[in-house]
């Protein structure tokens, strides 16, 4: 894989009603200590990609366009991140276990799952 970028998505989408102030249900402590885990192992695996938050609001179509490998989705958010128009076999939905734990083992999985099905 050359050099990529993974999206971990931790606030809900706009909706009507809610508060500008709700960033997600967890602090983003928690949201930056999955990250560096995930940056560290896919480091440690010589895997060529980036991890960053997602700084769009969840704003779908700006995603889009910035052609991520995966989107990464903090526990909660299955119902209210609207994906319309993205590959949902790169999304991947942590548990409350796996974020809060900082295990990135499902991420790793799944970019295993999409470079065996691109070769």
């Amino acid at each position: 894989m050359t050099n990529k970028t993974i999206y971990v998505v931790h606030s809900p989408s706009p909706t009507l009603g809610r508060s500008p102030l709700q960033r997600g249900y967890f602090p983003y402590a928690i949201t930056d200590k999955f990250i560096k885990s995930l940056q560290l192992e896919l480091d440690r695996l010589d895997i060529n990609c980036r991890v960053i938050a997602d700084d769009t609001e969840s704003d779908i179509e700006v995603l889009i366009t910035r052609e991520p490998i995966l989107l990464v989705c903090a526990p909660g958010l299955r119902y209210q991140f609207y994906h319309q128009g993205f590959d949902k076999q790169k999304i991947v939905w942590l548990s409350v276990m796996e974020y809060c734990s900082a295990d990135p083992r499902s991420v790793l999985i799944r970019l295993g799952e999409l470079a065996s099905a691109d070769s």
